[in-house]
């Protein structure tokens, strides 16, 4: 298998040398492989939020220096954001949310308001990206092709059947559980030429893949985009959802100070865009964390850096197909709109949960494992029969967690290495062949821990 080196990029992510405690007594250079969950950060971010924090002051409307300061710095970041997404900011606006899951439910807040529409969603979707239709303004669910892939035909079907009922098409920009890129565009043509609009849900997509909103004349044009700067190596509470500005009507859905033009006792005259849907004081730090984030990926090139992620994942995902024992939810074929460096796999005979523990306390490796908050898309991939879910819904009910099915999920950034991943390989080869070396309990919740308990934690944070 050819060399692939990432270590050029390593330097810039901190945290990524952490010795970690493991079986035996020992430590090991940890290995984070759980980069779909959240990212380090990045050294410049890290020491800029540290930096900044001696200048921090509440931004709009202050006439202090650091007021004045703080109010230029946020919105240079709404600028970063608006430019690496290539956002027309005449025709949408920028809004700072805690997050993806915020923004979803902020669209779907709104979308309820829209009495008698439907929201498209499909089998693949993050629950983030279920949820809020739903539960608040009406779903229908399509789904996918057999190997998991989003299936632009019965999304046209669906479309075609709302007869117009259907004013959102909800999509992920990429699975969080298979890494599979979504054909956002083309599901964007569809939706447009339905009449209904597109919300994608870039929490995976934006860290690994290049997004462009395109012109809204396109047809190909992205209505909605939501992403997490905690997945963008800025962790620090911020998030981002770009929006149509004519999307937002009467009152927001988070009300407070700085929504507002005035208040009277009997009347409320809201601000205008992005403010009124920024209530409250912001997450200034956050925000301006992903604005340098953006910078810096940018600075460093961020092109290059997405090709060598690429083929990292490319040897994760041979060297796992290699392995007898070892599937691949989604299989190891290349997605036809792309595939991120990210894949989720079952070892026969060995429970999620046992997996995952065995590989952080005998081999110092961080994964995540379960349903990643897409349980119909596991079911799917896992080829349950609705019977079967069914009786796992009812011990799940019950209290018993331990039948939940799942997998194992190994999620890369830039900064992981070629090294890295093939001490991943032997560590699962190994765990196929039955190389268990310690002992393991099943708590109630599913999940599992050597039977020692886990070594104890040294923080070095008072």
């Amino acid at each position: 298998m050819p060399s692939t080196n990432s270590n050029r990029w390593r330097e810039h992510f901190a945290g990524v040398e952490l010795p970690v405690p493991v079986h035996g007594d020992s430590t090991v250079t940890g290995i984070n492989f759980d980069n779909a969950a959240s990212t380090p950060p990045l050294k410049r971010v890290r020491d800029m939020v540290t930096e900044f924090s001696d200048l921090y002051s509440s931004v709009h409307r202050g006439t202090g220096y650091k007021s004045r300061l703080s109010t230029e710095a946020y919105e240079q970041a709404r600028e970063r954001v608006a430019r690496f997404l290539g956002v027309d900011e005449r025709e949408q606006v920028v809004i700072f949310v805690k997050g993806t899951t915020d923004a979803l439910n902020r669209i779907a807040a709104e979308e309820a308001r829209l009495d008698g529409s439907q929201v498209l969603v499909t089998e693949m979707e993050h629950h983030a990206d279920l949820l809020p239709w739903r539960h608040r303004s009406g779903h229908v669910m399509v789904g996918l092709t057999d190997a998991g892939h989003i299936d632009l035909d019965a999304i046209e079907h669906a479309l075609k059947d709302g007869r117009g009922k259907i004013s959102l098409v909800a999509v992920c920009g990429a699975s969080n559980v298979t890494g599979f890129v979504s054909p956002i565009h083309e599901a964007a043509e569809l939706a447009h030429r339905y009449g209904a609009r597109i919300s994608v849900d870039a929490a995976q997509l934006a860290p690994h893949h290049r997004i462009d909103v395109r012109p809204p004349g396109d047809p190909g044009h992205l209505d909605f985009v939501s992403l997490s700067g905690h997945k963008m190596y800025a962790p620090y509470g911020a998030g981002v959802l770009v929006a149509p500005r004519d999307f937002f009507s009467g009152a927001p859905e988070v009300m407070g100070g700085g929504a507002i033009s005035i208040v009277t006792w009997d009347d409320t005259v809201w601000a205008d865009l992005p403010d009124r849907e920024e209530a409250g004081s912001p997450n200034v730090i956050g925000a301006v964390a992903l604005g340098v984030a953006i910078e810096t990926l940018l600075e460093l090139g961020f092109e290059e850096m997405l090709e060598d992620e690429v083929r990292l994942g490319d040897r994760l995902l041979k060297g796992l197909g290699a392995i007898q024992g070892v599937g691949v939810l989604g299989g190891t074929e290349p997605c036809p709109s792309g595939r991120l460096a990210l894949a989720s796999f079952v070892i026969d005979g060995l429970h999620h949960g046992l997996v995952a523990a065995a590989l952080s306390h005998e081999w110092g490796i961080a994964v995540r494992h379960g349903c990643f908050c897409a349980n119909p898309y596991v079911f799917h991939l896992l080829h349950m029969s609705r019977e079967e879910v069914g009786a796992v819904e009812i011990d799940v009910t019950a209290g018993r967690r331990q039948t939940l099915p799942g997998a194992v999920r190994a999620s890369l950034a830039p900064y992981n290495t070629a090294a890295e991943v093939d001490r991943f390989l032997e560590a699962v080869n190994e765990l196929a062949r039955g190389g268990v070396k310690s002992t393991y309990e099943q708590a109630d919740d599913g999940t599992y821990a050597p039977s020692g308990g886990w070594p104890p934690i040294k923080m070095a944070v008072r």
